[in-house]
């Protein structure tokens, strides 16, 4: 099949791997690789009734249960956010007045909360009812339920548009792009983040690796990849980032200690019908922890290589 990033027609087979972390379907998945552009996708793309039935209950994080391990993590995410602030805030400062800004695939609304404490305007979109709800109870903010492109918004509606970890997740990327730039204004930004597969992680884990999140993530890009995708759909790329807090040094832990992550940990002891005790699971935490700290000089290096395992990208339109 045709490359759905920049539509190479010559594809070859690549890698094949399955649900390691959420454990939804025993299925073998293959992946194939597009030479030009350098992006992975499942081949055959799953259809979109097919994709939601991989996705388990609240797969977005949330604090729903005020636990005192809940309240500690929720302070965590709020510090691990502060590339992901400084970055959307340098890409605000050359808009005059408040900005505008939606933030597609939002989950349970953390980061459009502390945007919103910082004075932008903000909304979200997402899939998820329950974290459309959750985003009202626990941070204050409008999240509208459902696709992007079905939900309504008008012609040049926002000065920026984020996408944190979405493109990755859509079997039409550059149908979404292209809304993307209708909604933006003439001077808008887009900015965006996806998991690098020209990254050291990938190289060593191949299949297994946290950022592939197989078979969630249906195109899976390279740097090059995204910004041929970024500039066939209307945008000059200003900025490029390879390190967050948030996501660097954790995709390489969850990946060598699948067992430990605190995202997928839970759903899978659920579905094994597992329980574990409340000192275990704070021991697991803990341990996660300490290794995600030991992780960041190593996530750090490399980035610093151009290697990283995340690109955060601002562009803006052309």
């Amino acid at each position: 099949m045709k490359c759905p990033v920049c539509l190479n027609p010559s594809t070859a087979p690549a890698l094949t791997g399955t649900d390691v972390l959420f454990e939804t379907t025993s299925r073998e998945f293959r992946l194939s690789a597009c030479a030009a552009c350098n992006c992975l996708f499942l081949n055959p793309l799953p259809a979109s009734d097919e994709i939601a039935g991989y996705y388990p209950a609240q797969y977005w994080w949330n604090a729903s249960r005020p636990t005192l391990l809940k309240r500690l993590e929720r302070i965590y995410r709020r510090f691990a956010l502060r590339d992901h602030l400084a970055f959307i805030g340098a890409a605000a400062s050359r808009f005059p007045g408040r900005v505008k800004l939606l933030d597609v695939g939002c989950g349970s609304g953390t980061l459009i909360g502390l945007l919103k404490s910082r004075g932008f305007e903000v909304l979200g979109v997402d899939t998820s009812e329950e974290a459309s709800r959750a985003a009202d109870r626990e941070s204050g903010v409008r999240v509208i339920v459902g696709e992007l492109m079905e939900a309504g918004f008008r012609e040049g509606e926002f000065d920026i548009v984020t996408l944190f970890h979405v493109m990755e997740h859509v079997t039409n990327p550059r149908e979404v792009l292209r809304h993307v730039l209708r909604i933006l204004r003439p001077n808008g930004a887009v900015v965006l983040q996806v998991p690098n597969i020209d990254s050291w992680q990938f190289r060593w884990f191949g299949a297994k690796w946290y950022g592939l999140d197989i078979p969630r993530h249906v195109v899976d890009y390279s740097l090059k990849a995204m910004v041929k995708l970024l500039e066939d759909s209307g945008f000059s790329v200003v900025r490029v980032r390879q390190f967050n807090l948030r996501d660097n040094a954790p995709a390489l832990i969850s990946s060598l200690f699948p067992m430990l992550d605190p995202l997928s940990r839970p759903i899978r002891l659920r579905r094994r019908n597992v329980s574990e005790s409340v000192m275990l699971a704070w021991m697991k935490h803990l341990a996660y922890l300490a290794l995600v700290i030991c992780a960041y000089p190593v996530a750090r290096l490399e980035a610093a290589s151009g290697h990283g395992a995340t690109v955060m990208i601002e562009a803006r339109r052309k």
